[in-house]
């Protein structure tokens, strides 16, 4: 189709006017509506614990509310349910796909149930009793105190490592299911990439920072931004993985029958 004299829809602007073509591919990127709402949520919460220290918590309350180094509040239960809508999807996906004498589709069925876990960890505090129990075991003393590691413990060595092996090397071994949708893979793996950078890179970094300084403001704010942001991007991933085998979500109103007088038929007059 024409736009113009010796002009395609479609063709490549020429001269000064030329762009590279990744651009054009960022540009048909189309962020599903709810995932598009996370990631706004991401950015809210992670602006207002920000906002929150910069006026100098005026209301202690509700500084703990916000607080992203915080638990058992409003962060918390947000990261909670990002993982929990997660396992929903993906536990979706293999319900649909179970074959009981497929062995490969067991496999599959552990992915739901690692995004479970963490959405349990999150509320429970499971990895922080867990780094407390390693210390007595791998510490000198059994006590993270006089150690590099004071305020986290050693539980992203001990604990987080054998997690990533273990998270990639199921990924690998269920890839198969994701021919259909190799991009939606590619976000599940770029999103537990960016949350295990904050969980287990950008955390090292609070042993080494005062933890109501400015330096630790920044710290805490970086590593939960990178928790939040890489669990969105892992629910766009599962939530294409669905859309791309034809899942759909609708809300419909449901039909009644319509209910006749006596003595009158449903065209609406007496006879």
């Amino acid at each position: 189709m024409a736009t113009g004299p010796g002009r395609l829809v479609g063709d490549r602007p020429r001269g000064p006017f030329m762009y590279p073509g990744w651009i054009r591919d960022v540009s048909r990127v189309r962020i599903p509506t709810p995932v598009f709402i996370f990631f706004i949520l991401d950015v809210v919460l992670g602006v207002a614990y920000i906002f929150d220290y910069l006026a100098g918590h005026p209301y202690r309350p509700f500084a703990a509310f916000l607080d992203l180094n915080g638990e058992g509040n409003l962060p918390t239960w947000y990261s909670s349910i990002q993982w929990f809508c997660v396992a929903t999807l993906l536990g979706i996906f293999a319900r649909n796909n179970l074959s009981p004498s497929l062995g490969k589709s067991w496999l599959f069925v552990l992915l739901p149930l690692v995004f479970l876990a963490l959405s349990l960890d999150e509320v429970a505090q499971i990895h922080e009793w867990l780094g407390r129990k390693s210390d007595k075991v791998f510490l000198p003393g059994g006590s993270r105190k006089n150690t590099p590691f004071a305020h986290t413990g050693i539980w992203m060595l001990v604990f987080g490592v054998p997690f990533l092996a273990g998270f990639v090397a199921l990924t690998l071994a269920i890839r198969s299911y994701f021919q259909r949708a190799p991009s939606a893979l590619v976000k599940i793996l770029l999103g537990m990439a960016v949350t295990l950078v904050g969980a287990l890179g950008v955390e090292t970094f609070y042993s080494f920072v005062a933890p109501n300084s400015g330096y630790g403001i920044l710290q805490g704010f970086s590593e939960e931004l990178c928790e939040m942001l890489g669990g969105t991007i892992v629910l766009w991933g599962s939530y294409e993985l669905l859309a791309r085998h034809g899942f759909t979500l609708r809300l419909e109103r449901a039909e009644t029958d319509q209910v006749v007088p006596p003595g009158r038929r449903s065209g609406g007059r007496k006879p």
